[in-house]
């Protein structure tokens, strides 16, 4: 009776460490390696289809990746329509991380980001 309890607690404790050492293994790899700034490009036009939730999808997955500290969005202006370049303009307001740029300012936009 003894003999089997201690072997049920050593067998628990190694079940245990095993799972414990995958879940270590599985965060290290997940974890992003590098720390750095990057940008993600969202090109709009008078075809694209409702840019608003566009966005917040793209926002949405940068923050399931862990991402969203570093990753930012940049909408592109590529000849929208006056009501989504509101749209937009609003979604920048409300939230840290998106950004509208029209295609002629852009290279002003990463003047001294790159």
């Amino acid at each position: 009776m003894l003999e089997a309890l201690i072997g049920s607690f050593f067998l628990c404790s190694t079940l245990l460490g095993i799972v414990a050492f995958c879940y270590i293994i599985m965060l290290k790899l997940l974890i992003p390696k590098s720390k750095k700034d990057f940008f993600v490009f969202l090109p709009c036009n008078i075809t694209s289809c409702d840019v608003r939730k566009r966005a917040y999808a793209l926002r949405m997955k940068l923050n399931l990746m862990g991402e969203d500290a570093h990753g930012k969005i940049v909408v592109l202006d590529s000849g929208m329509s006056e009501t989504e370049k509101d749209d937009i303009l609003e979604i920048c307001k409300e939230s840290n991380g998106i950004y509208f740029v029209e295609e002629e300012h852009l290279k002003d936009f990463f003047h001294g980001r790159v």
